[in-house]
């Protein structure tokens, strides 16, 4: 029997090649893009036009509204480049998931800023990493990023990418929720002497308040406007949570607690003797106060189902109207005639997120539109 010692000997190159790739990933980690990205170094023209789209994806004016799910695919032909506009507030964890494996395909995550109105930044502020098809980031400024999200492009497969906000923070009273809250950061106190710095959560005297996260107690005292209060510090650089008005302490100065411990109970002491029982409670950074409620207001969670969506689109009206975002209340971007050709990049609810003509993008009822066979 021949043996080919050149197609061995290249095996074993190529073995020891990826073992040497992998051990080098375990450090430098990269990420999912650039894992990715290698595999079209070998094909000048695939990653010029792997550019071109990318930056085409990222630039364009699409509005998401969070929470939601799209339904997508890879496609072993040609690129699928998903990129929406969200707006995020400090105090919110952003999640993005995807029902995929990352030792069956690939998947993509990077999160731009907005400098201003209309300029991202040149390099994202946060990536997955490469093995791992899901990004969590915790937001440290309120406004408006870009999210840009692909899939790698060596077979077909359908999946679905969840894209939702959650708080850092445990609500600090047991067994309540936002609809308790019913008074609000910068409502008028002491007759337009000052604003409040806080929120006022509504719950039956003796209800628990919970610590929000580990932490030290700072302080524990019946004093002043806030009566018996606490004072919990996260972290020597962290923030410290006010906790106000409660009817009993059950903690004291100096005892470190963990998330969801007991702290003390609901009640109205201080200045609020004679209001309804309430827990007041505010944020404090090295600047002072600040809005808590993004810190510990509970987020919807997508829902999901099993759907796949058809890549070769046709208009049916006479008019097809396309918008920047999956609703009626998002603005027009501009309108096809029947029997033009789009492809679709995804679906959201009863929406299509399509493309025409390689560079125009928008949102369009479903419908509008049929599948060209």
């Amino acid at each position: 029997m021949k043996i080919n010692f050149k197609i061995i000997l290249v095996s074993l190159c190529f073995a020891s090649c990826k073992q040497v790739q992998n051990l080098s990933d375990k450090f430098t980690k990269p990420s999912g893009k650039q894992v990715i990205e290698r595999n079209y170094k070998d094909d000048d023209a695939f990653l010029e036009k792997y550019e071109v789209v990318y930056e085409q994806a990222k630039n364009n004016n699409l509005e998401l509204a969070l929470p939601n799910v799209i339904y997508t695919k890879s496609d072993s032909l040609d690129l699928s480049i998903l990129s929406y506009k969200v707006f995020l507030e400090k105090g919110e964890r952003l999640r993005i998931e995807t029902n995929i494996k990352t030792d069956s395909l690939q998947f993509a995550v990077d999160v731009y800023s907005f400098l201003n109105d209309t300029l991202i930044s040149k390099r994202p502020i946060v990536s997955n990493e490469a093995n791992l098809n899901h990004l969590n980031f915790e937001v440290f400024k309120t406004g408006y990023y870009k999210i840009v999200m692909f899939p790698e492009s060596n077979k077909k497969v359908d999946f679905n990418i969840g894209i939702y906000t959650e708080p850092v923070f445990l609500f600090p009273v047991a067994g309540k929720g936002n609809k308790d809250i019913q008074s609000y950061w910068g409502a008028v106190r002491s007759g337009g002497k000052r604003k409040h710095e806080g929120i006022d959560i509504f719950a039956k005297r003796g209800t628990p308040v919970i610590a929000s996260v580990d932490g030290f107690i700072a302080t524990a005292k019946n004093s002043g406007l806030g009566g018996k209060q606490i004072w919990l510090k996260s972290g020597i650089f962290g923030k410290t949570l006010y906790y106000a008005h409660l009817d009993s302490i059950k903690t004291r100065s100096g005892k470190y607690v963990k998330v969801g411990d007991t702290l003390g109970f609901v009640g109205n002491t201080g200045n609020a003797k004679g209001a309804s029982p309430h827990l007041h409670f505010g944020i404090y950074n090295s600047s002072g106060a600040i809005n808590p409620l993004a810190f510990v207001k509970k987020s919807d969670l997508p829902n999901s189902r099993e759907e796949k969506v058809f890549k070769n689109g046709i208009t049916k009206l006479a008019k097809n109207e396309l918008r920047i975002g999956s609703g009626v209340k998002y603005k027009k971007i501009e309108t096809f005639t029947e029997n033009t050709p789009i492809t679709i990049l995804g679906k959201i609810d009863n929406w299509f997120h399509v493309q025409y003509a390689d560079h125009v993008e928008g949102f369009m009822h479903e419908s509008l539109i049929e599948e060209n066979i």
